[in-house]
């Protein structure tokens, strides 16, 4: 009874306590400059950004309001991305004026190397930043307390007439990854492996790759049981295409492969292709809607008799994929219908449809949904002795399924406040806001 009353008065106190505090500080945001009649002039910005250091830049660039709502923004900024021939990264930003500035658009382009550490790429983004918002603060009144500085290159000789590139635009990228975990009755290793070579001009790309893939685990059951599985798989891949306009480009892609998971010991498949983009492939940063268009011949050899009691197979397909990518301030789209099937037996087909799209409904609403459905006829490869029940709970052997899918929703609200400015990075893990994957 001690301990329960003890506990009841601190729930009692704790909310009190911090009411308290919360009352003896400023509430108001910190940067909000002021004209003689106490108004706020502040350029108010939204930022639609997953690739930004956030807290880096409310520290970097302290002169304008970083509101938590598109729509109570003057100036919405949206960025996306697009990998380069050297892998690296050329975002695009799209600023986009709104109330007193609507119609005043702008946008800017940042090309990172794959080089690049992460604190010169978001310096870069931070300058961009600066540069796109610069004709929205020459019209507010704190545009006199802006200082526009330029550093001159005073040595010219560092600047070469012609790049030479010992690599001749060819960037290799190679990796090896592992994880290891277990207990006493149960234990898994995963090791992946890739090699790629690829060089891109405007006129056309070639991407070379190697990989490979294996996976381990046992399960105890008992003293006298234990269950094993073990998939393997690694694939030889080449793609060339030629550019032909804005709109149009041509391709083969060319794949060979092994998996244990799939029933494959060895399967050869070579694809021409061609493409169309509705909007140009300039603007596929902001707007993409396309079709591509596969003729195959794929080769495969089983390591057990298929269902169709098969251990080689020769045949001719198709694939027509439609998709389209949207990324406004309402939110951002994706979408796409992806369609093939062997010329022998029409009936053996897949046909899959991919949609996410979120929705800024309205002040503080967000709406999210995402997926796949596939309706799947094409699988030739499965072996007639079916899988044991190790491998169906193992997931180490692909099962017989007339479809998949896979979903996700999600509603998001916010309210209160519309200034985002301050940083601390109190109690965040390691002191800051960073995340590490591979």
């Amino acid at each position: 009874m001690r301990v329960n009353r003890i506990v009841l008065k601190w729930i009692l106190i704790i909310p009190f306590l911090i009411s308290l505090s919360a009352y003896g500080q400023n509430s108001s945001p910190s940067k909000q400059l002021a004209d003689s009649a106490g108004n706020s002039f502040v350029l108010k910005v939204f930022l639609d950004c997953s690739y930004c250091d956030m807290d880096y830049l409310r520290t970097e660039l302290t002169y304008i309001d970083y509101v938590r709502d598109r729509m109570e923004a003057q100036v919405d900024i949206v960025v996306s991305s697009l990998q380069t021939g050297s892998r690296g990264t050329e975002y695009t930003f799209v600023f986009k004026g709104q109330k007193e500035f609507k119609g005043e658009n702008d946008t800017l382009r940042y090309d990172v190397t794959s080089f690049a550490t992460d604190d010169l790429t978001r310096q870069g983004i931070v300058q961009t930043v600066k540069l796109g918002l610069i004709s929205y603060i020459a019209k507010t009144s704190y545009a006199c307390k802006i200082n526009i500085s330029y550093q001159a290159d005073t040595n010219k000789q560092l600047v070469p007439l012609q790049v030479k590139d010992k690599w001749r635009g060819w960037v290799y990228t190679c990796g090896a990854f592992g994880n290891f975990n277990g207990q006493q009755l149960t234990g898994t290793t995963n090791i992946n492996g890739v090699l790629q070579a690829t060089k891109v001009t405007a006129d056309w790309k070639v991407s070379l790759g190697v990989n490979i893939g294996y996976n381990y685990g046992y399960y105890i059951i008992s003293p006298d049981s234990t269950i094993k599985s073990v998939s393997r798989s690694s694939g030889i891949t080449g793609l060339y295409v030629k550019s032909i306009d804005d709109h149009f480009s041509w391709g083969i892609n060319v794949n060979v492969n092994n998996s244990t998971f799939n029933n494959i010991n060895l399967q050869e498949r070579v694809e021409p292709g061609v493409e169309y983009s509705i909007f140009p492939y300039s603007q596929a940063t902001h707007k993409l809607l396309r079709l591509l268009y596969y003729l195959y011949v794929e080769n495969s050899q089983y390591e057990d008799t298929t269902i169709y009691g098969k251990v080689h197979t020769l045949y001719l397909g198709e694939e027509l994929l439609a998709s389209i990518n949207y990324k406004e301030p309402w939110g951002s789209l994706f979408m796409s219908l992806d369609g093939s099937n062997y010329f022998y037996d029409f009936s053996k087909n897949n046909l899959t449809f991919s949609t996410g799209f979120s929705l800024n409904l309205f002040e503080g609403f967000t709406l999210a949904v995402g997926g796949y459905a596939s309706l799947v006829n094409n699988e030739i490869f499965l072996p007639a002795a079916g899988a044991t029940e190790a491998e169906i709970l193992l997931s180490t052997k692909a099962l017989p399924t007339p479809y998949q899918y896979y979903v996700f929703a999600g509603i998001k609200y916010s309210f209160g406040s519309i200034y985002n400015n301050i940083v601390n990075p109190r109690f965040s893990p390691n002191g800051y806001n960073l995340n590490f994957s591979f």
